[in-house]
């Protein structure tokens, strides 16, 4: 785990211009979400927002940081420690009548397979709806073709407590869960 208080977060294919930058100090995050603007009018300001949308967002972008403070944990998990790789962001803008994508990790392999990692943070297990399984195809399909690689693409769901199976959790090729971070 490194310990920047900003962190260069490479863009697949390693172009330098599109590095993205995130700040990855936790307290600081908390404290620009919480106490910042807060301060002094509702001392129980964090367990009355327990079901807000800030507080649920924020909840998700976290746990998407400490996903990414754990990535040889996350290796070890699904069976890839011993497998050189590269790790990256990938994003995709779309363009007239062509849908945008999103990808906050890929573990590039050496053995010619791509991770695409998807990370939810969930209360429960995480279900993959109808709407969520497009999304999920679109954005593989994106960087299918954006990318041109010729390499395997394996869906990787990185969870709080794992993906609840039903008729859309079939294209799920690993999972690691919170649990496994730790590990």
């Amino acid at each position: 785990m490194d310990n920047e208080f900003i962190r260069p977060y490479n863009y697949f294919g390693n172009k330098k211009r599109d590095t993205i930058y995130q700040l990855s100090d936790f307290y600081t995050m908390f404290y620009f979400s919480y106490i910042k603007d807060n301060y002094g009018r509702d001392e129980n300001f964090w367990t009355n927002s327990v079901n807000l949308p800030l507080r649920r967002s924020w909840a998700g972008y976290t746990f998407e940081l400490l996903c990414l403070h754990h990535l040889e944990q996350i290796r070890k998990s699904i069976g890839i420690y011993a497998v050189q790789c590269e790790t990256s962001a990938w994003f995709s803008k779309g363009e007239e009548g062509k849908r945008g994508a999103q990808i906050d990790l890929l573990i590039d392999r050496r053995d010619r397979v791509i991770n695409i990692c998807e990370m939810k943070y969930s209360i429960n297990e995480f279900t993959i709806d109808s709407e969520y399984d497009k999304s999920l195809r679109n954005k593989i399909q994106v960087f299918r073709d954006e990318t041109k690689t010729r390499k395997a693409l394996h869906l990787t769901m990185i969870t709080t407590y794992g993906v609840k199976k039903n008729m859309y959790s079939n294209s799920v090729q690993s999972q690691v869960v919170l649990d496994d971070l730790f590990a």
